[in-house]
């Protein structure tokens, strides 16, 4: 190092960070100007001349590698740091890109290795380098290539490890699949939340393009190359805030990164908007005369090729222009805009306005007339309006056709006036509904469904004053409806007031129905039981009868009294088979008796009930049905729980199709068949389309049942679990903590499904290591369902398992073998001895048994759970094996391997495919097959084994306790 250079670093480094901030016209006068001292100045300036711009992390264009003071000799393949090189993935001017393992004590890892032409021995270099891998080590986002790892070779060459990320650029991912318009949208959504991840960190990445997004197999997006940024810190920089390497690729860059102005989010705003022009349009904007790019749509319309375009997009070129104007146009330039200040806020407020777009939404960026907010309300509840209007006036029909049943034939005609009277009623009551829909009403303003629902409430009492019944059927009609929007505390007012206001046995019946139905969502298992009790001690006839006791049934069963409830269902059904006109009662009865089996782990009863109803069912209904459907989608819901995840699919995608054709796209009950299709995708190892799916469904289900629906809680904890096994656990913890603040809007602090989500949480966080937030919120769940349910309920049995886990991994073995001892005792009294949970709790226990040396009370307690298992679930099922595997370990410890050669390579295999869950066990399964084989001579098939037990290892964020004694006794 040139010995000046050494003697005044101190000085140079904070101008040479300030410079690099700067364009390079910029440069020259900053040297000028703040740099008097001329040593000082020639030094500076020949370390600028060597940067030339380029970002270390960019190994794409080979004609501007920068060199810096002197070039290292080419560093050969082979291994650098702990990785070993695989093979070449890259080249360019500056670097090579390989595909590397990191091969250190056993671990196997795969990476992405960059190692640079460059040697970087002085202070200034180095310094720099290891900024940058700071910088890009903060970032852990499921959406961004995360760093692992970093350093020099011996002769000073910078090199660094990130996730290797089999992909493809952006654009072309989505032209080879031809991704529809929507589809690209949603993509385009996922980059920028985690590109406003990133500027929440204070981090921005300005140089992004099509080339740096890589898209896997799955469908996910991966952002690469954020290691180049600064952070945006104002207390270090100023407010005059600027990326550290100036880097651009010209067709993405914003104006005031070529005019050298202050480089801020904006600028990665800028470059989002680019990307939406393309993935919408194949085109990137063309500036017009005014400096403004043309908009997407226009820039469309130009091209001769439109029809290639079109198609690469599945549409015509049509279509498509049509979907570019309005919305699209006025996005696009918003985010393009010339002026920084005239672009989204961030990255998130792009990401939202995309969002509402596709839910036909009024955007933020246009201004919002009255005449496009009710357009944007009849295109997006075209069916709930139309839904509503038909509830309505089944409500006025329904009347009228019970007052003429009800009444004897002398009273026809005073029945008929009066049933005449509340139809008109009710034909008031409509309109004035939906009266507020007009602009003239609504100037402009978006007016929902729930708010709907509101002008239904207060109307009411205006239009019904002098018809009570009329009130009660509607008060219970509006109940069930917030009941479905998941406003609880609404519809117990609601259910109440129709209590209240019903004057005959029927309304009454009706209201005692609803208000049940109500009280069981809020976990009021009580006090919805004295309803439905009451509904069935008042009913008039066998049908009222038969419809309040299957509730009833299935309350109980629910609040965790399987044998109340089955004891009520198997009578309802005896009344109903001999009922010759009972046929659809009995199909329903069926279904119920199939629900409640299903609860109480017991699948083939649960199977055999469904598959009678769903046959009663089409046979009662030949054409296309939505309870046809419902009961296909209910028995597919049981097999998905046996294993035969393959006949599921099958049964929901045909449930799925039958409810699109019935009900339309956006309907909550399609929201559910999409829901359950992406549960047996990803039961059959196809989690990207598990993920679209679920991505669908809750996109459905925000759009139709708002943010805060028990529904939308339910699939964001599917798609946490399903982040749990793609080994995202960051993810996973994320994903969970957006489910439980769901959970609380819909439901409250205090009900079972927020205890079920902590849980949930709680075993994330342990398999990540975080064991003292696994033990708290684990307790906290335990504190809930206690307080919910009462000290009985099978789910304050599973939180109590759950805190033995936690408090096995602390090492608290007493304290956890207590909590496992109570929680199985309450599991068995509630679901049985032979439930797969049940049997899986037991194994736990015994591992607990066996950690705290006591073998004998832990080989009796897996045994009980292998025969458990073994009546629960098929051969092959993954939880079958676990369990299996614990009792296996037990009796190798205690007799040898002699007997365990034969089934231990179906359980490695039974435990192979199952993501994160299973990757503990599959390892422990591998490392017993390892010691088995080794004691039995086989060293090289043991070594082997042995090595697949290190790479399942290597990626665990964290290594339960036992595991690491299983290995360190190899």
């Amino acid at each position: 190092m040139n010995p000046a250079l050494r003697a005044r670093w101190a000085e140079l480094e904070p101008l040479f960070d300030r410079a690099l901030d700067l364009a390079s016209d910029a440069r020259e006068a900053f040297l000028r100007e703040e740099v008097t001292d001329p040593q000082l100045r020639e030094l500076l300036a020949g370390l600028l001349a060597g940067d030339r711009s380029e970002g270390f992390l960019d190994a794409d264009d080979a004609s501007r590698a920068c060199r810096l003071l002197d070039d290292a000799d080419d560093a050969s393949p082979g291994s650098i740091g702990p990785y070993r090189l695989i093979r070449l993935l890259g080249e360019g001017g500056s670097g090579s890109v390989y595909l590397a393992e990191r091969d250190s004590d056993g671990y196997t890892h795969r990476v992405a290795l960059k190692l640079l032409r460059v040697g970087l021995r002085d202070p200034a270099e180095q310094a720099r380098f290891r900024r940058e891998r700071r910088i890009l080590a903060r970032l852990t986002h499921p959406s961004i290539a995360r760093l692992h790892d970093g350093g020099f070779t011996a002769e000073g060459v910078p090199w660094f490890a990130l996730d290797y990320i089999e992909g493809q650029p952006l654009t072309r991912w989505c032209d080879e699949r031809r991704l529809g318009l929507r589809a690209r949208l949603a993509l385009l959504v996922a980059v920028c939340r985690a590109v406003a991840y990133a500027h929440r960190a204070l981090i921005v990445h300005r140089d992004l393009k099509p080339a740096n997004i890589l898209v896997d197999q799955d469908g996910r997006p991966h952002l690469l190359d954020f290691g180049i940024a600064k952070l945006l810190d104002a207390s270090e920089r100023g407010e005059d805030t600027r990326t550290a390497l100036r880097r651009l690729t010209p067709a993405y860059a914003a104006p005031e990164q070529f005019t050298g102005g202050t480089v801020t989010t904006a600028t990665d705003v800028y470059a989002l908007g680019v990307l939406l022009h393309e993935l919408a349009t194949g085109l990137r904007p063309v500036a017009s005369a005014d400096g403004e790019a043309r908009t997407a749509s226009t820039a469309f319309d130009a091209q001769a090729d439109r029809d290639t375009i079109a198609r690469a997009r599945d549409t015509h070129a049509r279509a498509l222009s049509r979907a570019l104007r309005g919305d699209l146009d006025t996005i696009v330039a918003t985010a393009v805009a010339a002026d920084p200040q005239r672009r989204y806020g961030s990255a998130d407020a792009l990401a939202d306005d995309i969002e509402r777009h596709l839910r036909q939404q009024p955007i933020h960026a246009r201004r919002a007339s009255a005449r496009y907010r009710l357009g944007k309300f009849l295109a997006r509840h075209r069916v709930a309006t139309v839904a509503a209007v038909l509830v309505l006036a089944s409500v006025a029909l329904g009347v009228a056709a019970t007052l003429r049943e009800s009444h004897a034939a002398r009273q026809a005609a005073a029945a008929a006036a009066r049933a005449a009277e509340r139809a008109d009623a009710v034909k008031t009551f409509t309109l004035e509904l939906f009266a507020g829909v007009t602009p003239d009403e609504s100037r402009g303003r978006v007016v929902s469904a729930r708010e709907l629902l509101e002008r239904g409430e207060a109307r009411m009492a205006e239009v019904l004053d002098r018809q009570p019944q009329l009130r009660s059927e509607l008060s219970a009609a509006l109940a069930g409806a917030w009941r479905q929007l998941g406003a609880l505390d609404r519809a117990d007012a609601l259910a109440e007031r129709a209590l209240a206001a019903a004057d005959d046995g029927e309304r009454r019946h009706a209201a005692l129905l609803e208000l049940g139905a109500v009280r069981s969502a809020q976990g009021r298992f009580d006090e919805a039981e004295r309803a439905l009790r009451a509904a069935s001690a008042e009913a008039t006839g066998a049908a009222a009868r038969s419809e309040a006791d299957v509730r009833l049934a299935e309350l109980l069963a629910e609040a965790g009294r399987p044998q109340e409830a089955a004891q009520l269902i198997d009578a309802t059904i005896g009344i109903d088979r001999r009922d010759p006109a009972g046929a659809d009662r009995l199909a329903r009865d069926l279904a119920a008796l199939g629900s409640i089996r299903f609860r109480s782990g017991d699948l083939p009863v649960a199977e055999q009930a469904l598959r009678e109803s769903l046959a009663l069912t089409r046979r009662s209904r030949p054409q296309a049905h939505t309870e046809t459907a419902r009961r296909t989608h209910d028995l597919a819901v049981v097999l998905l729980q046996k294993g035969d995840a393959a006949e599921a699919a099958t049964l929901l995608q045909e449930a799925l199709q039958t409810r699109v054709a019935l009900l339309g796209e956006r309907h909550p009950d399609v929201a559910q068949s999409r829901f359950n299709l992406a549960v047996a995708r990803q039961r059959l190892g196809d989690s990207g389309t598990a993920e679209s799916l679920y991505r669908e469904a809750l996109a459905m289900q925000r759009e139709q049942l708002g943010p805060a629906h028990p529904d939308v809680a339910a699939t964001l904890n599917s798609l946490a679990m399903l982040a749990w096994q793609r080994d995202d656990v960051d993810a996973a913890i994320a994903y969970m903590g957006e489910a439980l603040t769901t959970a609380r809007a819909a439901y409250g602090d205090a009900h079972p499904t927020v205890a079920t989500m902590l849980g949930n949480l709680a075993a994330f966080e342990r398999v990540s290591g975080r064991l003292d937030e696994a033990e708290r919120d684990q307790r906290a769940a335990l504190e809930i369902a206690q307080a919910a349910l009462g000290e009985r309920h099978y789910l304050v049995g599973v939180a109590r398992t759950g805190l033995g886990g936690a408090l096995v991994e602390q090492g608290r073995l007493d304290t956890a073998i207590e909590a496992y001892r109570d929680g199985l005792t309450i599991l068995e009294a509630g679901l049985g001895g032979a439930h797969a949970d049940v049997a899986q709790a037991r194994a736990a226990y015994a591992e607990a048994l066996q950690q705290a040396g006591r073998v004998d009370e832990a080989r009796a307690a897996a045994a009980a759970a292998r025969a458990a298992a073994t009546a629960a679930l098929p051969a092959g099922h993954p939880r079958r094996a676990r369990i299996e595997l614990a009792a296996l370990r037990l009796d190798a410890a205690a007799d040898g391997c002699a007997a365990l050669h034969a089934e231990l390579p179906g359980l490695v295999a039974a435990l192979g495919s199952g993501g994160h869950a299973l990757r503990s066990d599959r390892a422990s399964a591998l490392l017993l097959q390892a010691r088995c084989l080794r004691e039995a001579g086989q060293d090289a098939a043991a070594a082997e084994a042995l090595a697949q037990a290190d790479a399942a290892l290597a990626v665990m964020r964290y290594v339960p306790r036992r595991l690491r004694a299983e290995r360190a006794a190899l």
